[in-house]
């Protein structure tokens, strides 16, 4: 070997020595040094976050026809790097978002690596975008809730925003089970191990006692009612008073769950379940209810009706300012008369009175599975805004206020033999593989059987004597008119006025209760003349929807059943 080739000899000796050095450095400090690092960034690559969001729940009709149900939006972005077109894509582009040209291309040619064209665009736009023969666009699916039925139920269906949170009716208060329960899991993404599943429990499915048919037939009548009468809003609701399901319940005005968005604050609100209003003289039946149960009167009681009764310092007058003379119960209820009201109260007490008053539900929520629903404002004896006059004004309607939903359902347990249910809007709740079906409440009973058949007696020969506008061929009707003065500003308005009427048939064997409240008529201020034609109208087409038999029909029907053995008595 010369002595050049020893010296490059030891030039790579040296060269491999260095560089072994600085490799077992470097694997000491990989394996030591940066152990936990390194390591850290090795499960960070291999495991990877996942959540499973879940599809919110359907609502159906108790006819399983869908009313809330869920599509797609689309968020519309672009690439500016990867479009090749731009001044074409723009033209293009321009009049499907409905955006101008000049800003799209300034996007289009931007040197930015993504943007966003639009938030939120149709099914329909996101089809013609895709139609379009260009690069660079991108369309993301955003989820929507949808409503197939328009706006119709829409307060009691509330809406879903876009973040999936329900904002009132049943979307609100059935948020947690309509939305289900997303799940998130870190999972080992390795293709040599087992891949783990990450499930959501999806939104529970709800099905109403809704009717679909009875509702667009219940909201059609309302809108005409306004209409003929010039009110400027109104409620219906529905009922069955052996159970307490609601089989429409209608307000207006109303709005498009769809484009919640567009709504002013106010209308999202449910009136049925949210509005206060005193109530006018169909409180008389709760009334009179109270002191026949109470045991304060009989229907034959009688009592000299001067025209005015004078409490707590202020006189109280007839609707009519009429002087009745002798009067027994059953003539004060036909008539509608205050001074007898205040009067039966007075016999009563208030302990009594508003004893009952409270067992019929007044003051608090009835506890509907509906969204923001209020409970009713009822001065008590003892509080600052309580005073003796309130007791006769309460008597008949004045000086307390309910929702439409606590008025019918109190006047429910006289159609019910006593019972106050519960009402309710959801049947089943189907979810998770199994089905939750709603069983019928009992609140209370705040009379007796006796006196719901007294009542429901007096309350017929009410409708007969003073409200034939409510009449109905080949049914016997029982209700009560309401007329409710409206305070504005700490006084009654000289005009204005809410026209009510709750009707219950057929009288001695109940299936249905209606509401119908019309605020601010201008044709005519009663409710015997507005409400109650209102009413009949209604019913005339909603016993044909809901097969009840008029009264021959009905009752000659179950004496042959009967005498066949088909059926037995209570």
């Amino acid at each position: 070997m010369t002595e050049s080739q020893g010296r490059r000899l030891w030039v790579v000796v040296i060269g491999l020595v260095v560089g072994a050095a600085a490799v077992i450095f470097r694997l000491a400090s990989f394996q030591v040094v940066q152990d936990e690092e390194l390591a850290a960034i090795g499960r960070s690559i291999q495991y990877q976050n996942v959540i499973a969001r879940p599809e919110r729940g359907v609502i159906y009709d108790r006819n399983m026809a869908v009313l809330a149900g869920n599509s797609s939006d689309y968020q519309v972005g672009v690439s500016p790097s990867l479009v090749t077109e731009p001044e074409e894509m723009a033209t293009a582009l321009a009049p499907i978002l409905q955006q101008p040209r000049h800003e799209i291309l300034q996007f289009l040619t931007s040197e930015q690596p993504f943007i966003l064209l639009a938030g939120r665009v149709s099914p329909e736009m996101a089809d013609a975008l895709r139609a379009l023969p260009y690069d660079g666009l991108q369309i993301d699916p955003l989820p929507r809730r949808i409503y197939p039925q328009g706006s119709m139920l829409c307060h009691a269906l509330g809406y879903t925003d876009f973040d999936g949170v329900g904002g009132a009716g049943l979307e609100g208060y059935y948020q947690s089970e309509l939305a289900g329960e997303a799940a998130s899991a870190t999972i080992n993404i390795s293709p040599l191990t087992i891949q783990e599943s990450v499930i959501a429990r999806e939104g529970a499915d709800l099905v109403l006692t809704i009717d679909r048919s009875v509702q667009y037939m219940v909201e059609e009548h309302l809108q005409r009612a306004i209409n003929e009468y010039g009110a400027s809003g109104g409620t219906i609701i529905v009922m069955d008073p052996r159970t307490g399901a609601i089989l429409a319940m209608a307000s207006t005005p109303c709005y498009s769950p769809y484009r919640f968005f567009e709504a002013n604050e106010e209308v999202l609100f449910n009136p049925a379940v949210s509005q206060q209003y005193e109530p006018g003289s169909v409180m008389k039946l709760v009334t009179m209810a109270s002191a026949l149960d109470s045991g304060t009167v009989t229907p034959q009681s009688t009592y000299y009706d001067a025209g005015v009764i004078e409490l707590g310092g202020y006189p109280l007058y007839n609707w009519d300012r009429s002087a009745r003379g002798q009067m027994d119960m059953t003539g004060l209820l036909a008539h509608s008369l205050n001074v007898g009201a205040a009067t039966i109260a007075t016999w009563m007490g208030p302990d009594t009175f508003y004893s009952y008053l409270q067992r019929f539900g007044f003051g608090r929520p009835t506890g509907i599975d509906l969204m923001a629903e209020a409970g009713g404002l009822l001065p008590l004896p003892g509080d600052s805004e309580w005073t003796e006059t309130n007791l006769g004004t309460n008597a008949f309607g004045q000086g307390l206020a309910v929702t439409p939903l606590q008025m019918i359902s109190a006047a429910s347990a006289l159609a019910n033999r006593g019972y106050l249910m519960q009402p309710y809007l959801v049947q089943e709740i189907q979810g998770n593989g199994r089905v939750f079906h709603h069983d019928p409440t009992v609140l209370s009973r705040p009379i007796t059987e006796q006196t719901a058949n007294q009542m429901a007696v007096m309350a017929v020969n009410a409708v007969r004597q003073e409200v034939v506008e409510a009449q109905v061929e080949g049914y016997t009707i029982a209700g009560k008119t309401g007329t409710a003065q409206i305070p504005v500003g700490g006084i009654y308005h000289p005009t204005d006025t809410i026209a009510s009427f709750i009707g219950w048939l057929p009288a001695d064997a109940p299936e249905i209760i209606v509401l119908i409240k019309l605020d601010r008529p201008t044709v005519s201020p009663w409710g015997s003349q507005t409400a109650a034609p209102a009413f009949a109208t209604l019913i005339q087409e909603l016993v044909v929807l809901l097969d009840i038999p008029p009264d021959n029909i009905r009752l000659n029907g179950d004496v042959m059943a009967v005498r066949k053995g088909l059926r037995t008595e209570d």
